[in-house]
């Protein structure tokens, strides 16, 4: 085999390479995405987490929280 010969074949192999792991990235941020919970569930999820500092009495988180809330409300 000559030295071109060789550099067509590794340049093939790393090509291979780097398209199997743009698909297995792609895999992996679908299934990332997939498991996020959805607006609904978020807003549930949020509103105790509000509860709660409204009984701490940290109005300045349980409005960082509010604002979430609306937010996500606001897309649907």
């Amino acid at each position: 085999m000559t030295e071109e010969e060789i550099n067509k074949i590794v340049d093939m192999i790393v090509e291979g390479l780097f398209e199997r792991m743009d698909m297995e990235a792609k895999a992996m941020n679908e299934e990332f995405i997939n498991s996020l919970p959805n607006d609904e569930d978020q807003i549930v999820e949020l509103n105790m987490l509000l509860k709660h500092y409204e009984g701490l009495e940290d109005y300045i988180q349980a409005a960082s929280v509010f604002a979430k809330i609306k937010q996500l409300k606001e897309l649907k």
